[in-house]
């Protein structure tokens, strides 16, 4: 039985985090559907692979000498960058001659990622397999485009070095894909406790904020329109502040083309909407256990005449009312605890941690 050794190079943070997770699944599942006469043997080996996203043909290249360096069959790199062909998304590229394939995970969005890796790892470890088994015969046609999304496979302009190319079909859905999948790989979650002093400060900006009438009667006048308004002026607000204080909006330069640059940006924004809309419900549960206890109903309806049949709706208005002006306060008077950890979660900032790793790595083989 011949035996078949398949290299995985996932770069680091959630891409090899992922592969950790199925690789055990894969050499049954490949001897299964790609070869039942062949024994695979799946390898890791991480590596940030490339700087940016306008070096994929350089990707290839390296994946390449990785894969002599091992000596390797077969080699599928996992990247957590974006790729985009004449804007729309592209999932993987792969050179069925030098057995390299690679993958960018955040076209495959969040939902049932690992999945989705899984199945696009099989895929394309089939599509060079059976390439190299039949070299001289073989047609792309031959195989079906996996069905795990709406993608379609194409052949790059001649100045491309990978032979095939699989891409999103629609603009929409790609663009909703990959923010979505960009957003996930930050790890937005991983910061939500960096900003325990802007939430302090906040909270006791809201409870000072709640122990006066005046934003009683406020939190009742106002139209559920205008605390919606208000909640997403102090959401919004926050974002931009942290951006501005931490220099998170990546300005134009030569290294970054426009449109990877506007991805990334509004990637950082959504990541950071997430901590945000995060600590807003920590805060509203924090405010909703101090104002419960420091505001008694009876003070509440007597100071503002309100009609007591509605004091639990009364209670939230006001709580939610105190939370908008809490996080503004917070927003203002406080940033995060580190900042090299926020900065952390964004592209731009992993890019420069990227190209200053292939430097060294470039540098040692040299």
């Amino acid at each position: 039985m011949t035996s078949v050794t398949v290299g995985l190079i996932p770069a680091p943070g959630i891409p090899k985090t992922l592969v950790e997770k199925i690789i055990e699944d894969l050499p049954e599942i490949a001897r299964k559907y790609v070869d039942d006469n062949c024994t695979f043997k799946f390898e890791i080996e991480v590596s940030p692979l490339t700087s940016s996203s306008e070096y994929i043909n350089d990707t290839l290249h390296r994946m390449d000498k990785i894969k002599e360096k091992n000596e390797w069959d077969y080699v599928i790199g996992i990247i957590d960058l974006p790729s985009l062909s004449e804007n729309k998304v592209v999932v993987s590229e792969f050179d069925s001659q030098k057995s390299v394939s690679l993958l960018s995970l955040p076209a495959l969005g969040f939902f049932i990622l690992k999945r989705k890796l899984k199945r696009m790892v099989i895929h394309h470890l089939e599509y060079m397999h059976e390439y190299d088994q039949n070299s001289s015969s073989f047609k792309s046609s031959e195989l079906s485009t996996p069905t795990v999304m709406n993608i379609s496979r194409e052949t790059p302009i001649e100045d491309n070095e990978s032979t095939n190319r699989y891409i999103i079909k629609s603009y929409v859905i790609g663009w909703f894909k990959i923010m979505l999948g960009m957003t996930y790989i930050n790890e937005p979650w991983s910061i939500i406790t960096n900003f325990k002093t802007l939430v302090s400060l906040a909270f006791a900006s809201g409870t000072y904020i709640a122990i006066f009438s005046t934003p009683w009667d406020l939190s009742m006048d106002y139209q559920p329109w205008r605390l919606v308004a208000l909640m997403l002026f102090s959401i919004t607000g926050m974002v931009f502040w942290l951006i501005y204080a931490h220099k998170l909006w990546e300005k134009s330069s030569t290294r970054t083309a426009a449109h990877y640059r506007r991805i990334y940006n509004l990637t950082t924004f959504m990541t950071l909407l997430f901590v945000t809309l995060a600590n807003y419900i920590i805060l509203y549960i924090l405010l909703t256990i101090s104002i419960t206890m420091f505001v008694p109903p009876e003070i509440f309806n007597d100071w503002t005449q309100a009609d007591t049949d509605f004091t639990v709706m009364n209670y939230i208005n006001l709580i939610w009312f105190t939370t908008s002006l809490g996080m503004f306060a917070g927003a203002l008077g406080s940033t995060a605890e580190s900042e090299d950890k926020v900065r952390s979660v964004t592209y731009s900032y992993r890019q420069s941690y990227r190209y200053n790793k292939l430097q060294d790595e470039d540098e040692d083989s040299s």
